[in-house]
């Protein structure tokens, strides 16, 4: 029986503890969220309803349902599987509320018992326990993960996003191979104490220490607290303790949501710092977040697996792999409206012209994965053997990430095998299109992150060990 979210650690050395030995009989069960005409995945997704009901305005488009569209719609593009329909459940946070992903977990795996859970992204870490190791179900998580998490939830979590493990030996490598940071700086580290930040960050500072740099400080900002004012206050006040430690660069590894406070305080005291954004928070440097970023990142580079349709030289728009393409036009099809690059959700107004949102590559990359290995596990499906398949998979397509190509190992739970350096540009509604089509560089009238080429190279492989 499932059970009511809790410390997941302690519930990992326990369930280790009582584990059944090897060779012991185990009675045969009811797989969760499978009948005979149907598969049951539950996508966890913001709820946008409860915010436009609290009064907080947005896009037409931007619609709870519209969110689950997007998962149940590449489901029904694909078919049905061995017979059974694939079905999407909703479970929902709200995200100007912290204290409701417990809740959501609950619903994700209390309220429905799925076969598997997915997320886009959003979804903060620090629940991603609740669901994997406290209920015992699979998540397909499109977002980062970390050492300690991989370990506790076993096989029932897989990724897009980087282990922060690897993104800070990653990080480090480029940073030292390219020249991207003075060997000579002083660094400082602006994390998190949300599990999944605290460990990129303590892994970066010993990767900077072990590729000879000098970390002269780390400072952690409270984000798990529900209050984003404080939040900021604490990143603005992180200012000053970073200068009093003569930090000329910073490593800024926090959402965008928690680091207001640190730019505008850095610009106002007039700091000089070099920023460099390390990819280790929900959608920091994907296209959607980059619609959500303050003019005052403009310029700032960002080492992140992600991608979107600006080209190196800003001037055109990256073309659709064919994967990328098969993405757009089944999005097109079930969402009944033509797509164009580089436009965040909910759709952008500008000069009395409609730009139309984007496919969403992570939902797209997730199911392209997902329901294959659902299918090839056979009539008799099980988690064990979709996982199995999934980490079969050594080389498949992405979308909008990892120079189009990702790939699992028994050892690499995780899908990204490559990372690129992107700066942001800002563009908005009253930002003029150039001759080449674009705003600014950027696919479309609002902000964009540009990728920068590196010795002439603009992908990397990830370090792992």
């Amino acid at each position: 029986m499932r059970k009511a979210c809790a410390g997941w650690a302690v519930v990992a050395v326990l369930a280790m503890a009582f584990a059944i030995p090897s060779g012991a009989a185990v009675s045969s069960k009811k797989v969760p969220g499978v009948t005979d005409k149907q598969i049951t995945i539950v996508a966890l997704v913001a709820d946008l309803d409860g915010l436009r009901s609290q009064g907080i305005a947005l896009p037409e488009k931007l619609t709870t349902d519209n969110l689950l569209l997007r998962w149940q719609g590449y489901a029904d593009a694909y078919g049905k599987i061995n017979g059974r329909r694939v079905v999407i459940e909703p479970a929902v946070w709200n995200p100007i509320d912290a204290t409701t992903f417990d809740e959501a977990c609950t619903q994700a795996t209390l309220d429905n018992e799925p076969f598997v859970v997915v997320n886009g992204n959003g979804y903060r870490q620090s629940a991603v326990g609740c669901i994997t190791v406290d209920n015992d179900t699979p998540f397909f998580f499109g977002e980062s993960i970390y050492p300690e998490l991989t370990e506790a939830s076993g096989n029932n979590l897989v990724s897009l996003g980087l282990s922060a493990d690897v993104n800070a030996a990653t990080t480090a490598a480029i940073a030292k191979q390219a020249e991207l940071i003075d060997p000579a700086a002083k660094i400082a580290i602006l994390s998190s104490n949300e599990p999944g930040i605290k460990a990129a960050g303590d892994a970066l500072e010993a990767e900077l220490t072990s590729s000879d740099f000098d970390v002269v400080e780390v400072v952690e900002v409270n984000t798990l607290q529900a209050d984003s004012t404080a939040i900021n206050r604490e990143s603005a006040a992180a200012v000053e303790t970073l200068r009093a430690a003569g930090a000329d660069t910073v490593m800024l590894l926090i959402p965008f949501t928690a680091s207001v406070g640190f730019y505008e305080e850095a610009a106002r005291s007039n700091a000089g710092f070099d920023v460099f954004i390390v990819d280790a928070a929900s959608s920091l440097c994907t296209q959607f977040g980059a619609s959500r970023t303050p003019a005052a990142v403009a310029g700032v580079p960002c080492i992140t697996t992600w991608d979107g349709r600006a080209v190196p030289t800003a001037d055109g728009v990256e073309e659709d792999s064919e994967f990328e393409a098969e993405c757009r036009e089944q999005f097109d099809e079930f969402s009944e409206q033509q797509s164009q690059p580089g436009v965040p959700a909910g759709d952008i107004e500008a000069g009395g012209v409609t730009y139309t949102e984007d496919f969403p590559p992570a939902e797209c990359t997730i199911m392209s994965l997902l329901l294959p290995a659902i299918e090839k596990a056979g009539k008799n499906v099980t988690w064990d053997k979709v996982y199995k398949n999934l980490l079969k998979v050594k080389k498949g397509t992405a979308a909008y990430m990892s120079n189009g190509e990702g790939g699992f190992g028994k050892t690499k739970p995780f899908y990204a095998n490559q990372v690129h350096v992107v700066t942001l540009k800002i563009a908005n509604k009253d930002t003029p299109q150039d001759a080449n089509g674009t705003f600014n560089g950027c696919p479309a009238p609002v902000n964009c992150w540009v990728p920068t080429l590196v010795d002439g190279e603009e992908w990397f492989p990830v370090v792992t060990k």
